[in-house]
């Protein structure tokens, strides 16, 4: 488990809601031992939380220019962007679990609980929530995600919170928030740097190669099959994958 998900792992809930929540995962991502859910959950991991995204160590070849840029960007995002989420029944989020009513001040008053996207002013009416995503009505009963950055206003039901860009659930309710929606931390990262489509890590330097909304280290610049440098040279872009002209003949034939 790397860093981040070392930190992160632990979502805010009851065992109660906990299971309930459990529940409304479709069952082959329900990340039970020795189950398909289990290896999904970690092939997940992998993918939206790539570790060499947040420590420097686990990059290959840093200049000491780009340590540097990449240590302020990962202070960056925690600082800014990375939150996990939080699983509670509609209108109880950011509540103490103890509770789930008001939370305590040290002089012993209590705070307001937090607003809510439901129907207020009327005490007798009932609430009604609704998912940020789908906008459906999310039961009372029925427990939701609460992502902090995006404020307790703010309800998704577990199915639908998800990554803006490639719409796969966030693993372990991990979350980068940018743009008014939780992103998973592969895409938000190379959202704001280019990735590397030879080494799969986020490029800081300035000298790289740039193809057909692709990037490239310039040394990962090269072609797939037999390795040979490219830059100033012919090559073809099939489907993301860089070829030399005499190999992309021979995978043709």
């Amino acid at each position: 488990m790397s860093e981040m998900q070392g930190d992160m792992f632990g979502l805010r809930t009851t065992l109660m809601e906990g299971i309930q929540y459990m529940e409304l995962i479709p069952k082959e991502k329900q990340p039970v031992t020795g189950t398909e859910g289990s290896f999904y959950r970690r092939r997940q991991l992998m993918h939206q939380l790539p570790i060499y995204d947040q420590n420097p160590s686990r990059c290959l070849g840093l200049a000491e220019n780009e340590l540097k840029l990449m240590e302020e960007f990962i202070k960056q995002y925690k600082s800014e962007a990375l939150g996990v989420g939080e699983v509670a029944l509609p209108g109880q989020g950011g509540l103490p679990k103890e509770d789930g009513k008001t939370q305590g001040k040290p002089d012993g008053t209590e705070t307001a609980a937090p607003t809510t996207n439901g129907s207020i002013g009327d005490p007798v009416k009932e609430v009604e929530y609704v998912c940020e995503l789908c906008k459906g009505a999310a039961p009372a009963d029925s427990p939701v995600v609460y992502a902090d950055r995006a404020g307790y206003s703010k309800q998704w039901h577990p199915g639908c919170f998800t990554c803006a860009q490639c719409a796969e659930p966030l693993v372990d309710l991990i979350y980068f928030w940018k743009d008014g929606a939780p992103w998973c931390g592969r895409h938000y990262c190379q959202s704001l740097r280019p990735r590397c489509s030879g080494c799969d890590e986020i490029i800081f330097s300035e000298d790289f190669q740039r193809v057909e909304g692709l990037a490239w280290h310039r040394k990962h610049f090269v072609c797939e099959a037999c390795e040979q440098p490219l830059s100033g040279r012919a090559y073809i872009v099939t489907h993301g994958h860089l070829l030399c002209p005499t190999c992309s003949k021979s995978n043709r034939s």
